[in-house]
């Protein structure tokens, strides 16, 4: 049997499984859109159904094919999030009792608009589990900080057994993510600005506040150790201060548990991960 349609027939079957709920006729479509997503490498309906055809997975015309699959994107019936929440709820109780890491990051959608979203953190990707669209701007106000809080009570309830890791870049980090993580008992493993501020405690007590960028400013240097960071909503954290000489700049990364090569190395994890593209598959969806 051709391994194109071998794949199908699984992923049909799987699908059937995994979405008890949902209409026969609308999961077989469902499936039918993300398996053309995987031969296509796009969430374009037209490409979709080229590859369809031409993979043999249908017998009907580009046309029909392409028709069916709009039909089911234009389908108020398809209700996504109790579609989403349910496939969640099949698939990660593989991760109970287990230390997870996840990823919250944005990506570009066109010049007007920016999608947020939280992930799994699995080898070399990012499986995304929530998401939301937000005005594309450089300053965060409270409501979106609300809307991030929100995706991360939408997941919380299937790693309730799990020992979470959030890990963000530069762009995110900042007391209102640390204070949400805290309100949900994860840890957390953020990368901050150099210019940042922060007081060190050594050995004769804590230092005068002063910029991240400070602690180190040459390639080849590091620092470990405790902080108080922040003049503004001060916290007391760890901070794992490096700059590897293969990099450009310093890491500067804020931790609830102490410092040391091996925070920079889970952070490294994230700095592997190719640039997710589901999120906005799902979007068009």
């Amino acid at each position: 049997m051709d391994a194109s349609i071998l794949l199908w027939e699984k992923w049909h079957q799987q699908v059937k499984e995994l979405l008890p709920g949902v209409h026969g006729h609308q999961k077989k479509t469902l499936a039918l859109i993300v398996v053309g997503i995987i031969f296509s490498g796009t969430a374009v309906l037209q490409r979709i159904a080229e590859s369809l055809y031409l993979q043999g997975i249908s017998s009907a015309k580009m046309i029909s094919i392409e028709r069916r699959l709009a039909r089911f994107v234009a389908n108020g019936r398809v209700q996504v999030t109790p579609v989403w929440r349910a496939f969640l709820s099949q698939v990660l109780p593989y991760w109970h009792g287990k230390a997870v890491r996840l990823v919250l990051d944005c990506t570009p959608c066109g010049d007007h608009a920016s999608i947020v979203y939280l992930g799994l953190l699995v080898h070399s990707r990012v499986l995304p589990l929530a998401w939301r669209v937000m005005p594309l701007q450089e300053v965060w106000d409270q409501g979106q900080w609300e809307l991030v809080g929100q995706m991360f009570d939408e997941v919380k309830p299937y790693l309730a057994s799990c020992d979470c890791t959030l890990i963000a870049d530069r762009g995110l980090s900042g007391a209102p993510l640390v204070k949400a993580c805290r309100d949900r008992k994860w840890h957390y493993l953020l990368r901050i600005n150099q210019v940042h501020t922060c007081r060190r405690w050594m050995r004769l007590g804590w230092t005068d506040w002063c910029a991240c960028g400070q602690v180190i400013h040459k390639a080849g240097q590091q620092w470990f150790g405790r902080v108080l960071l922040w003049q503004d909503k001060t916290i007391a954290t760890y901070l794992s201060a490096v700059w590897d000489e293969e990099h450009r700049e310093a890491w500067f990364l804020i931790f609830d548990q102490p410092a040391g090569w091996r925070r920079v190395q889970e952070y490294r994890l994230r700095m592997r991960v190719e640039s997710p593209t589901g999120c906005a598959t799902r979007l068009t969806l």
